[in-house]
């Protein structure tokens, strides 16, 4: 049996771990000769690692916690927990007969790439999941500047383990290209594309939810629903939403935009013009497949940036799955080549000044005549667990 060590690096408000990765190593563990063991740095409280010890476990997946200080200072906080994180991995491999090291994303390579010697004498492989493009992610929304020396460093340990490691995983066809662009053709070999999978059981229709969760909200039947479900960090261009949706209110009357998220009472002042009409709600994650069944049309906006490439919208994934056509914006990861000849999705270009008139000719034109069971087929077959599982399975030879 293969044992593989999954190294991340979080902070105190990411759910991917149980949302996302830890399905997908259950999905593995069910139908392979493999074991999944999860090492996390975080700065979560103690309370939210005991419940991630408690659903890892209930998984069959063995997991461990290191935590990552923020005081006195957060750079000397980093520092401390990478240089504790090698002697923890090192120990970690030693004990429990690891075969497989998977670091995610840069902070986890800068750990590994300090123990590469000794992983080749322990016959240990490297696979790196590079998640994306997590570096041009900040330089295009948190201000890290290129020229900086931060980056500079930062760059060059992402790069030593995409040369150094037997496989790299990335999440778009894009982000392939463009490492490759950096670390040359002759890598291309060990790369491979993985999907984040959801659970087709658990993101299905419900058509008994939705007529009790539009009866609880005060949509009528007569009345389109609009939905938003995620971050409303500036990327996520809410504020475009809300004025695509506000248009369509204008112009056709009965409309409600269902907004789901973590920071629902943290929506834009302008939304206070609105009341009655946009409905935010913080809702928990067990309970999104029922008001997701609700809808009748989702928004998947992101910000133009080049970290796009490299991203695998999660949340596109979820609306198809539950069957609800979806506006989304061009320029995301692999999406044009996926759904971009699809009629139940509207792509737009955010820079075009009609863009809004293009999707409220959609949605009064096409979204009608939509079939949500062929939607939903769709977003299984593409967006599904399933599809996940065997695409982590191909890339690790098992």
């Amino acid at each position: 049996m293969k044992k593989v060590l999954f190294i991340t690096w979080d902070s105190d408000l990411s759910n991917y771990m149980e949302n996302l990765f830890l399905p997908i190593f259950k999905g593995l563990q069910e139908r392979y000769a493999i074991q999944f063991h999860v090492m996390q740095f975080s700065w979560a409280g103690p309370e939210e690692v005991r419940r991630l010890e408690r659903l890892a476990y209930s998984m069959g997946i063995a997991y461990v916690q290191y935590p990552v200080y923020k005081k006195p200072h957060p750079f000397l906080g980093v520092l401390w927990a990478v240089y504790k994180g090698v002697y923890h991995i090192r120990n970690y491999v030693r004990e429990h007969g690891i075969h497989i090291l998977m670091p995610r994303s840069t902070m986890p390579a800068m750990m590994v790439n300090r123990l590469m010697d000794f992983l080749k004498k322990k016959m240990v492989e490297v696979v790196f999941d590079a998640d994306g493009l997590p570096l041009q992610e900040r330089v295009d929304y948190t201000g890290l500047k290129t020229e900086s020396l931060q980056y500079k460093f930062l760059k060059k340990e992402e790069t030593k383990l995409l040369k150094l490691a037997g496989k790299v995983l990335v999440r778009t066809q894009r982000a392939k290209e463009i490492h490759l662009d950096l670390v040359g053709q002759v890598h291309a070999h060990k790369f491979h594309v993985v999907s984040n999978g959801r659970d087709a059981d658990f993101f299905k229709p419900d058509p008994v939810a939705r007529n009790e969760i539009r009866k609880n909200l005060g949509v009528g039947e007569g009345e389109l629903l609009f939905v938003y479900c995620g971050s409303l960090g500036p990327q996520y261009l809410f504020e475009q939403m809300l004025l695509l949706f506000y248009r369509y209110y204008l112009e056709h009357g009965k409309s409600r935009f269902l907004v789901m998220s973590r920071s629902a009472g943290e929506l834009p002042p302008m939304t206070g013009n609105l009341e009655g009409l946009v409905l935010p709600m913080a809702v928990g994650f067990q309970e999104i497949p029922r008001y997701l069944s609700a809808a009748d049309v989702a928004f998947n906006f992101r910000w133009p940036a080049p970290s796009l490439a490299g991203i695998a919208p999660i949340k596109l994934g979820e609306y198809l799955m539950m069957g609800i056509p979806t506006v989304t914006s061009r320029g995301i990861g692999d999406t044009e080549d996926q759904v971009g000849a699809k009629e139940f999705c509207c792509l737009v270009d955010l820079k075009d000044r009609y863009y809004q008139a293009k999707a409220i000719d959609w949605i009064r034109e096409v979204l009608p005549g939509l079939d949500r069971e062929a939607i939903r087929a769709f977003g299984v077959k593409e967006f599904g667990l399933e599809g996940s599982v065997r695409a982590y399975a191909k890339a690790l030879e098992l």
